[in-house]
């Protein structure tokens, strides 16, 4: 299948913005940073018609779950995952409400563990444009662009999409250097490297991995 591009073409009305509220739901936990501004920020990054039909994105944390939400499951890649366990969930419109995304901030940012560098907003940020890119790619999977094939896989190829095109609009000064100092090539192979060991420890999937080594060239073009 051919990649994506993330510059789609939009009908809406000149100035209308087709963004998804976001709100929080904490209980007995407060992050770090201003999760609601940081989120703001990544969604903005996203072309607005992946993001018609989503109305809200809830940042959250586990212990907010009820006790009947602790003890569901929901499913991934065929096995079944206890919420409480998972990260974070994309919501299918229904007839009570519209399409949504909650997200689990405590366990989104918990793998660098204690360490300095996990309490930075850079790798804060980092972890969560991960997880909202990949459940918007749930939300794009499901309303604007179907595909016939594993939906975990489909959310890791658009996060991956649409995690370069946030790197486009925020990291401009970085893509410069890379073109000045000519290390384009660099950038390209040690990329390609780092996937490919992550892969091999399981820690990215196939379809991610092949979507980051797709398009070379795009973070310092």
């Amino acid at each position: 299948m051919n990649s994506a591009q993330c510059n789609p073409r939009s009908d809406a009305p000149p100035g209308f913005r087709a963004r998804p509220s976001i709100i929080t739901a904490f209980s007995g936990y407060e992050p770090s940073f201003n999760m609601v501004k940081m989120s703001q920020r990544i969604v903005d990054s996203v072309p607005e018609e992946y993001l018609q039909g989503l109305t809200e994105i809830v940042l959250t944390n586990t212990g907010a779950l009820s006790r009947e939400r602790r003890r569901s499951v929901t499913k991934a890649r065929g096995r079944k995952v206890r919420i409480k366990e998972a990260r974070g969930l994309y919501h299918p419109a229904s007839q009570q409400r519209g399409a949504w995304i909650e997200i689990f901030v405590d366990k989104t940012l918990t793998g660098w563990g204690n360490s300095w560098l996990g309490r930075t907003r850079w790798v804060c940020e980092a972890e969560l444009s991960d997880l909202l890119f990949h459940e918007i790619g749930h939300h794009i999977h499901f309303t604007v662009r179907p595909e016939y094939r594993e939906k975990e896989d489909v959310a890791d190829a658009w996060k991956v999409r649409l995690q370069r095109n946030y790197i486009q609009q925020h990291y401009r000064l970085i893509r410069s250097l890379i073109r000045f100092l000519n290390l384009g090539a660099f950038v390209d192979s040690w990329s390609a490297k780092t996937s490919a060991k992550m892969l091999a420890k399981g820690a990215i999937s196939r379809a991610e991995h092949e979507e980051n080594v797709r398009r070379k060239g795009l973070n310092h073009s």
